[in-house]
């Protein structure tokens, strides 16, 4: 019997992710992952127009996995408020582990090819989503007494708990996901006892974390550093897909190193950059990548 549209979509979102964790996105061709499917890679561009659709729907997929997990832990009535708090955390930290290999080299992909900053929207949706639910997830465990500090706990919270998802990686915290959600609950019920015993003004009032979710402002990523893009622009003039005659590849290349040393300097100098962007933006060979470094270095023409 022949799969439905949303079960083959499923097998190939569950096939890439076998095989980006084997080789990383970059290294993975749709080719592959029809074979690994089973089907032509006709029929897989009928499900997703390109790898970096699919790559997005990866971490939609990701994203739905948590919200499933999460959803049955709402559903355990015998578990009282705090410790659902612990058991929501230990859930998302669960997957992650069980996530590892993939994100891994996710982020290995990420920051060889500068994807990370290009394509920040594929996941920003779903960040708000997780924000709000912090929230009031947070609210339910500690009270309605905390609204006041709701929007101050969760920044805490997301923050603590992204330095614990770092953990994941270190193979010495393996089996220790139970432990540490516990302790993040334990140091917020010791915050929310001082905030309240105290009563200081919250630093982030929850008007403002609701504007900033309807905004996005909150998780908007910085852009990508312009040292980064100089260097990428260096490996391309040395290799052989970038056609120039030597004189031209080498003063190319003399004028990004005076560019990324000038970058560099405690205070650059507004005329070198200048001159430099110049001499960039007059070789078509690198069009894309000049555009986004003139854009990156308004700031230093100021």
């Amino acid at each position: 019997m022949s799969l439905k549209s949303a079960d083959k979509k499923t097998l190939i979102l569950r096939s890439a992710m076998q095989l980006f964790s084997a080789k990383g996105p970059s290294a993975t061709s749709m080719q592959e992952i029809a074979e690994m499917c089973g089907m032509s890679k006709g029929s897989l561009y009928l499900h997703f127009k390109s790898k970096d659709e699919l790559e997005q729907s990866l971490f939609n997929y990701c994203f739905q996995m948590l919200q499933e997990h999460l959803v049955q832990v709402e559903l355990e009535q015998h578990l009282g408020p705090k410790e659902r708090l612990v058991r929501q955390i230990e859930v998302l930290l669960n997957l992650v582990q069980e996530l590892r290999e993939f994100l891994v080299m996710q982020f290995q992909d990420w920051i060889k090819y500068g994807k990370l900053y290009r394509e920040p929207d594929s996941f920003r949706e779903n960040n708000i989503t997780l924000l709000h639910f912090t929230q009031k997830a947070l609210v339910s465990a500690f009270g309605e007494r905390i609204i006041p500090y709701s929007a101050d706990l969760v920044m805490v919270a997301q923050g603590i708990l992204g330095a614990f998802i770092r953990l994941l990686f270190e193979p010495r915290m393996a089996d220790s996901n139970r432990r540490m959600a516990v302790y993040l609950v334990d140091l917020l019920d010791a915050m929310v006892e001082r905030l309240l015993e105290q009563g200081p003004e919250p630093l982030i009032s929850e008007a403002e974390l609701q504007r900033w979710s309807a905004e996005g402002n909150c998780l908007k990523p910085a852009e990508r550093d312009p040292l980064l893009v100089i260097r990428e622009m260096k490996e391309a003039l040395g290799g052989k897909g970038v056609k120039l005659t030597s004189t031209q590849r080498e003063d190319m290349l003399d004028t990004l190193q005076v560019l990324e040393s000038e970058v560099l300097e405690p205070m650059p100098r507004r005329v070198v950059i200048r001159g430099m962007l110049l001499n960039v933006l007059e070789f078509p060979a690198l069009e894309k990548q000049a555009k986004e470094l003139e854009r990156l270095l308004k700031p230093y023409l100021k």
